[in-house]
């Protein structure tokens, strides 16, 4: 045997067992013995700024030299885009957004943006192509992706209560005005059916080792959030177009208080109060003052029904079944869900079925 032939076999005899190993320590960590492949959506992999490059170089009416950087990786990936002394920013979609929605309804969320834009609604707002498309695709290994340039939103995501009254306010804004968007395309909704029945589904096959008092908690605790938020009235605006993500970092403020929207790839049909129960459920959990001040701003523009304001916990419940039920989806956020996290959801819905 020459050595380059040993060389070969002793590599391949140590891929086999990297890979035994792996496939061993695998099954020690992962508690869930859910069949991800058929709940999970397709890995995500990073593309190449020089890809987000050309592509805006070859849409969009550049005569300035074109820099890109990654900005942000996430749900979706973000790039930030500087063409001369212009920021914008490109939203590369997940694969998954192609294989769910149709490009009609994914070009709702769009429209919509450039429709609060027009009425001066303080939005990040899609920037069309040359032929006058909203949006375009740029294909990875795991799919086909959605490609959106946007404005670009200046300042931070630092947040005082003067700043909370006015994000509540522009929540508002958007809500009334958003009863006169029209449009011949469908959209999903962030029902009780979405958000309950469905996530209570996903949580359900990825916990298929759970015992049955475990199971049977979760259907109690989500039989009572359905009763709790069916009691909303569906009257006088608390039910249309939503942000759906608006939990209090998906914003920015300038020094001068400037305020800029973004990221509203979860808007839907669905109750108004939901919009405003996300901000209570993640910047507005642990600071009184801040979650007072976001409602005084919403309610300076649209007075809450008492059927809604009784309904926010409902709602922020929701928000948290919801949530973990989108995320347990997405293979780079698996590692989250270990005992530890699960003890904690479980004693949390157990707190809310004794309220």
């Amino acid at each position: 045997m020459n050595i380059k032939s040993f060389v070969v076999i002793i590599f391949l005899l140590s891929a086999a067992l990297i890979a035994q190993i792996g496939s061993i320590f695998a099954e020690k960590c992962l508690l869930f013995k859910a069949p991800f492949s058929s709940i999970t959506s397709p890995k995500k992999t990073l593309v190449d700024p020089l890809v987000i490059k050309e592509y805006v170089e070859h849409n969009f009416a550049i005569t300035e030299s074109v820099t890109t950087e990654v900005l942000n990786i996430g749900v979706n990936d973000i790039y930030l885009v500087e063409v001369g002394s212009q920021k914008y920013v490109l939203r590369l979609s997940r694969a998954d957004k192609n294989l769910t929605l149709t490009d009609s309804s994914f070009l709702f969320e769009l429209a919509w943006l450039e429709f609060l834009n027009d009425h001066e609604v303080p939005v990040s707002f899609p920037i069309r192509r040359t032929d006058k498309q909203l949006f375009g695709i740029i294909n990875a290994s795991e799919g086909s992706r959605y490609a959106t340039l946007f404005s670009f939103a200046e300042g931070t995501t630092d947040l005082n209560e003067e700043q909370a009254f006015i994000l509540g306010k522009s929540l508002a804004q958007l809500h009334v005005v958003s009863d006169d968007f029209k449009i011949e395309i469908e959209r999903g909704k962030l029902d009780i059916d979405e958000l309950i029945t469905q996530s209570v589904n996903q949580i359900q096959h990825f916990l298929n080792f759970a015992s049955p008092a475990d199971l049977l908690i979760l259907d109690e605790f989500a039989e009572k959030l359905r009763e709790e938020i069916s009691k909303v009235d569906r009257l006088n605006g608390s039910y249309g177009i939503i942000a759906g993500d608006i939990h209090g970092y998906n914003q920015h403020f300038t020094k001068n208080n400037q305020l800029t929207m973004f990221d509203f790839e979860f808007c839907s049909y669905g109750y108004r109060a939901y919009d405003i129960a996300t901000f209570r459920w993640s910047r507005g959990s642990n600071n009184t003052e801040l979650w007072n001040t976001f409602l005084d701003g919403y309610q300076s523009i649209r007075k809450l029904h008492d059927s809604e304001l009784e309904a926010i916990e409902a709602f922020v419940q929701a928000r948290n079944l919801w949530w973990i039920s989108s995320f347990s989806k997405m293979p780079e956020y698996l590692q989250m869900f270990d005992d530890d996290f699960w003890k904690s959801v479980f004693t949390e819905f157990k707190i809310y079925l004794l309220s």
